[in-house]
């Protein structure tokens, strides 16, 4: 079987989330950060007909940029990647070297207080305001008027702030998101916000459960 170009881009987001994956039959693909902070699911193209672990699944996906159109044959203890006349075999890891596995089961959010449009070009945006400004948080904002997407350091209320307005509301609300947790594939999301300290990323290929901190307020 082969592994295609949409399912590698995920691997490669999912690896951000966490070097290791234990991968089940089908074609749901499921990750949790070691923090518990970041949970990502993703229906691929590509269809796995058995369980295996990866301890380092940046090696694993450079092990397939060796050849070009890699075949992949899944064996009980290793896939043997090959092309033409060049192979390896691939030893799969033990299971309970992965410490951190995500649920089995769907996680649906207690409530949704807050929700809107997150376009690939606003958060890219906000990201570069991120570097640019050295600040550490994503904030989403609701001044009873207009959602704002911000970069901003809550810690330091009187300094520098970045926004752009991204939607209407009647709330006045304050979601704040560690910068590193927001490791999503690029494109355009619906978001839902949970005032119980969880939001919902999710578009057409992949879904992301990420934490709201503490010092948010609704």
């Amino acid at each position: 079987m082969k592994i295609d170009a949409n399912t590698i881009s995920i691997l490669k987001n999912f690896s951000k989330i966490n070097p290791s994956i234990i991968i089940n039959p089908g074609n749901v693909l499921r990750t949790v950060s070691i923090t518990k902070t970041i949970m990502a699911k993703a229906n691929v193209t590509t269809v796995f007909d058995r369980k295996f672990a990866i301890y380092n699944l940046d090696r694993f996906i450079s092990t397939l940029s060796l050849f070009n159109e890699p075949e992949l044959d899944f064996k009980e203890k290793f896939v043997t990647v090959s092309e033409g006349n060049k192979k390896t075999n691939y030893v799969y890891a033990d299971e309970e070297t992965i410490k951190v596995k995500p649920p089995e089961k769907d996680i649906v959010l207690p409530s949704v207080d807050v929700s809107f449009k997150l376009t690939n070009d606003n958060l890219k945006n906000v990201e570069k305001a991120l570097s640019v400004l050295g600040l550490p948080e994503i904030v989403v904002s609701g001044d009873g008027t207009n959602i704002n997407l911000q970069a901003a350091d809550v810690k330091n209320p009187s300094g520098d702030v970045y926004s752009i307005v991204i939607g209407e509301t009647d709330k006045t609300f304050k979601a704040v998101f560690k910068s590193e947790n927001i490791k999503i594939i690029p494109g355009d999301y619906d978001v839902s916000i949970c005032s119980k300290g969880i939001s919902y990323f999710k578009n057409d290929t992949v879904e992301y459960f990420i934490a709201v901190e503490s010092t948010s307020s609704f």
